[in-house]
C-alpha cells in the first residue's frame, strides 16, 4: 500500500491531537511520551482487534517511509 494510502487509513483509525493519538473507535488516547507502549484500549472499543498496537510506531514508519 502507498504511504497515502497507509496514511489515510491511519487517519480513520487514529486522532492526533496535540501531542495524544486518539482511538477513533474508543476515544481513548495515548500521549507521545507513551509511544513506546502498546496502545490500550476500552474493554468495548470494536476497533481494537482492527488496528495497530503501535500506533506512534505505525505513523513514524508511514513518514519514514515517505521521506525516503
Amino acid at each position: 500500500m502507498e504511504s497515502n494510502q497507509r496514511m489515510i487509513h491511519w487517519s480513520a483509525a487514529w486522532a492526533l491531537v496535540g501531542g495524544v493519538v486518539v482511538c477513533t473507535g474508543c476515544m481513548r488516547g495515548q500521549p507521545i511520551t507513551q509511544s513506546g507502549e502498546s496502545f490500550t484500549h476500552e474493554d468495548d472499543c470494536k476497533a481494537k482487534d482492527e488496528v495497530a498496537a503501535m500506533p506512534w510506531a505505525e505513523l513514524h514508519e508511514i513518514l519514514d517511509k515517505e521521506r525516503g
